[in-house]
């Protein structure tokens, strides 16, 4: 299965999803582009009616009252040998079509059968049928035929005066018929052997666009034809200008242009579904893929950019299996003491004081002190900060007089986050507090605690609360509150009037900053998934790419050096 799946794979590769659409579009596209746009021009014919006219008795030898007839018998016989074509012809092309578009006119021949009559029906006006009436030319089969050289030698329509006109058939059809029911023998003038006509000719058809015409021809079997059903011989000839066509509409070709190019459409979308769904996934070859399992656990800050570098690489190495899971940092590093070291590893915000782990820095993350939008400040110094946490401060007109009076509500995270240690170390420099109340609102938890506190277990559920409570204030990175600020009413304040500048980090003094940490259990096994991916997170472009889209700055340059900034911490 593998196999056929990176065959798939290859194929789709060389010629590319993007050619392969394009080409089922054109393919589908081309009946169409064909008929209505290049607009050839098209005359198509279908026979209606072709048997017998049915005027003949079913058993010639049946008695009369009269007794036998010579001349009755020769009237049936005749009957019995009369049949009639009706044949449909139209325009089915873009354009008017006038006899001049015709290289050779359309020809209608019957086998045996000869001419007796004809007519021209439906013609849509008198003025056309006549028209296309005197146009009629019907060809001899006396032995007087002649050689049209534009067929190079080979038997076809008579010369001029070998072709006769409706007018003279039916004058021959009249005297045929006196003679056959009358008894009367030939005119002296006139030879025993009367013309014979196997077809007809249409020298003036012109047809508008979807106009059509109907073509009735009366035939006669010959004398020896053995009776019963009549034949039904009819061949079409004749040829269009600039390859125009001449189609015979109850004839289906096996191949068409429709089916030929429907087929095409069909296998290469089928190819192109069964590569999208089946094919293994385009192998980039600048990851370095090895198979295996990894677990990493630890910040919920980080984990979800985590997760998306991982998806990327098992995208790229379908034998890879990572495993991503929020737990905390200090959980997460707590855990990894004790797990598989060649298939686990942490993150975690900040450094942790461990034994036996090996941190690997990835990025620096940026947090932010947030207020809910309704809180009259801009800035907080650390002095503030701490005030407000040890509960000295417990309205916010406390920090601006001229406010009206508004609890402050302090939205915390749990002892294991890695944020909250982060800001009780590089903020307070003490502990954050007490837990007192559930929903942020009154201390309904600890009444005799000095401060509205809550907790959230993520720094997106700390912003939303932010955002949902009015005077609350809390910590959250920067991505969580980027994130908040488009549904939520909050913002971000400044620390001692400073916000973080990776250019000027250093010179600015702004505290609440770290570098997030990759935990191994010691140094990775050689060729192990836990080698292959440690590295691509911290140097290949596509994760890279992942930090900064995410508001991280990576610890590694485009060019593969460290960067000095996550070196201080």
């Amino acid at each position: 299965m593998t196999d056929l799946r990176d065959a798939l794979r290859a194929v789709l590769d060389f010629l590319g999803a993007g050619n392969l659409v394009l080409g089922i579009v054109l393919l589908v596209a081309t009946p169409f582009v064909d008929r209505f746009l290049i607009r050839r021009k098209r005359v198509s014919y279908r026979v209606h009616y072709n048997s017998k006219i049915g005027l003949g008795p079913e058993k010639l030898t049946d008695e009369t009252a009269g007794g036998d007839s010579a001349q009755l018998t020769r009237l049936t016989r005749l009957l019995d040998r009369l049949s009639i074509v009706v044949i449909r012809i139209r325009n089915t092309g873009g354009y008017d079509i006038d006899p001049d578009d015709f290289d050779r006119p359309l020809t209608f021949t019957f086998g045996e059968r000869v001419v007796w009559n004809a007519r021209i029906s439906e013609a849509g006006s008198v003025e056309v049928r006549e028209k296309l009436r005197a146009g009629l030319r019907f060809f001899r089969t006396d032995g007087t035929d002649g050689t049209d050289s534009a067929t190079n030698g080979q038997v076809g329509p008579p010369v001029a005066d070998e072709r006769d006109s409706l007018r003279t058939v039916r004058d021959k059809m009249a005297q045929r018929m006196v003679r056959w029911i009358g008894g009367q023998a030939p005119a002296p003038k006139e030879p025993e052997a009367e013309p014979r006509w196997h077809g007809v000719r249409l020298e003036t058809l012109a047809l508008k666009r979807k106009q059509k015409i109907k073509l009735v021809v009366v035939l006669e079997e010959p004398e020896d034809h053995p009776g019963g059903e009549t034949s039904k011989e009819i061949t079409a000839t004749g040829k269009l200008a600039d390859n125009g066509i001449i189609k015979d509409e109850k004839r289906q070709r096996r191949f068409t242009l429709p089916r030929l190019t429907g087929a095409l459409a069909l296998a290469l979308t089928a190819f192109l579904v069964l590569s999208l769904v089946f094919a293994s996934p385009p192998v980039d070859p600048s990851v370095r893929c090895v198979s295996g399992e990894l677990t990493i656990r630890g910040s919920s800050v980080f984990m979800p950019t985590m997760k998306a570098m991982a998806a990327d690489y098992t995208a790229a190495c379908q034998d890879a299996r990572i495993t991503t899971q929020a737990t905390g940092s200090i959980d997460g590093v707590r855990w990894l003491a004790s797990a598989d070291p060649a298939t686990s590893a942490a993150l975690s915000d900040g450094l942790q004081n461990t034994n036996g782990l090996v941190a690997q820095q990835l990025a620096i993350v940026v947090y932010h002190v947030v207020v809910h939008s309704g809180v009259p400040v801009e800035t907080l110094s650390t002095e503030d900060l701490k005030r407000i946490y040890d509960g000295t401060y417990t309205d916010w007109n406390q920090l601006n007089p001229k406010s009206p009076s508004l609890p402050i509500r302090i939205v915390g995270r749990g002892q294991s986050s890695g944020t909250r240690q982060l800001f009780e170390k590089q903020v307070l420099a003490g502990g954050e507090g007490g837990l007192s109340s559930d929903e942020c609102v009154e201390k309904n938890r600890d009444p005799r605690a000095r401060t509205i506190r809550c907790e959230r277990e993520s720094n997106s559920d700390v912003v939303a609360m932010i955002g949902a409570v009015q005077g609350a204030i809390g910590y959250a990175d920067a991505p969580s509150v980027a994130e908040a600020r488009k549904k939520g009413d909050l913002r971000a304040v400044s620390i001692d009037g400073k916000t973080f500048d990776t250019a000027a980090a250093l010179a600015s003094n702004y505290p609440f900053w770290t570098v997030e940490h990759l935990y191994l259990k010691g140094e990775p096994g050689k060729d192990t998934l836990l080698e292959a991916f440690a590295e691509h997170v911290r140097k290949h472009d596509s994760a890279r790419l992942r930090l900064k889209d995410s508001g991280y700055l990576p610890c590694v340059t485009p060019q593969g050096a460290p960067l000095e900034l996550c070196s201080t911490r």
